[in-house]
């Protein structure tokens, strides 16, 4: 009996490193989202999604990818892409269009990945930011097809905005990281 006790707690101290190490990992990768937005008093041109490289180091973002599950929809879009680098502790702004981003904020969008996608949410639809290993490093909404309207994740018109004490993704989503302006 102490032996199949024994081996039962090896296998969860074990669980518990291999969990720990892994949340690290995920944390230390340092790229997160830290607004997304649909502006009211803007064309949908100006909506978008904002990244921030909380390292030391440029992070190529080869391989990363948004993805967008619309409104209650359980499977979510394909994937966008993202290409270009972030600077060590710098932004990256992705948009639905560079022209109108540009013409609505006076400054250029790092990635236009057009219409219909993760960069053109009306604020009631979940998020996730992919890495290169096909891993959600980042999440905003709630997993299993649910609408945001009229949830604490609901931007409608407005933007969500990462609380600045926030310094890292959370694959999971929480509102209470963020900061949400809607119109209501």
């Amino acid at each position: 009996m102490n032996n199949i006790k024994n081996y039962f707690l090896s296998i969860v101290k074990t669980f518990a490193v291999v969990a720990a190490i892994g949340f690290s990992i995920g944390k230390a990768q340092g790229v997160f989202i830290t607004e997304i937005a649909d502006p009211e008093n803007a064309a949908t041109g100006g909506r978008f999604v904002e990244l921030y490289n909380n390292t030391d180091a440029n992070v190529d973002l080869d391989g990363w990818a948004l993805r967008r599950w619309t409104n209650a929809n359980t499977d979510p879009q394909a994937d966008k892409v993202l290409q270009g680098t972030i600077p060590a502790g710098g932004f990256f702004i992705i948009t639905n269009n560079a022209e109108e981003f540009e013409g609505t904020y006076g400054i250029a969008a790092n990635q236009d990945i057009g219409t219909g996608g993760p960069a053109d949410g009306n604020g009631d639809d979940d998020l996730a930011l992919i890495n290169a290993n096909g891993e959600v490093v980042d999440f905003y909404g709630e997993y299993g097809g649910v609408d945001n309207s009229g949830t604490p994740w609901d931007f409608e018109d407005g933007r969500a905005e990462r609380i600045a004490t926030v310094t890292a993704g959370n694959p999971f989503g929480n509102p209470a990281e963020w900061n949400i302006d809607n119109v209501s």
